[in-house]
C-alpha cells in the first residue's frame, strides 16, 4: 500500500513539474539577446613589478622604515611575542598576531605615500611603508 502512495506521489510531482516547465515563456528568436561585456582593464601602474619581502619584529623600538617603488608588490611580515592586532589604517588592512601566528599583509600600492603599519596595543607605529615612484 505505501508503495502504491508513493508512485502516486511522484507521477503527481512529475506531472507538475512537467506542466510548470510548459507554462514558463520560452526566449524569442526574434529578441535580440544583450550581452554586458566589461572592457580590460587598464592600469596606471608600471608593469614587471617585484616582489619585496619585508619582516617586521612587533617589538622594536623605532618603526622600520621599507621604500616600495610604485608597482612592487609588498608581502609585509609581522612576528610578534605577543598576540595582538596589526593594522594598515590608510590601507583598511588588519590582522591578528600570535606569537605562532604572524600578521601577513600581501600589498600592491596604487599611489604613492607614506602608511604606517600600527600595533594596535599598546597602540604604536612599528613600521612605515613609503611608497614612492619608480626610478
Amino acid at each position: 500500500m505505501a508503495a502504491r502512495r508513493l508512485l502516486i506521489l511522484m507521477l503527481v510531482l512529475l506531472g507538475t513539474s512537467t506542466l510548470a516547465a510548459a507554462l514558463v515563456p520560452q526566449p524569442s528568436e526574434r529578441e535580440p539577446t544583450t550581452s554586458t561585456a566589461t572592457p580590460p582593464r587598464t592600469s596606471h601602474l608600471p608593469s614587471g613589478g617585484e616582489l619585496i619581502r619585508v619582516t617586521v619584529d612587533a617589538q622594536v623600538v623605532r618603526p622600520e622604515r621599507s621604500a616600495v617603488p610604485l608597482g612592487d608588490q609588498l608581502a609585509l611580515v609581522v612576528r610578534s611575542a605577543k598576540a595582538g592586532q596589526v593594522a594598515i589604517p590608510e590601507l583598511g588592512l588588519l590582522e591578528d598576531v600570535l606569537p605562532l601566528g604572524p600578521a601577513r599583509f600581501n600589498v600592491l600600492p596604487t599611489r604613492e605615500g607614506r602608511f604606517e603599519v600600527h600595533l594596535l596595543d599598546p597602540r604604536r607605529v612599528i613600521a612605515v611603508i613609503e611608497v614612492t615612484e619608480r626610478r
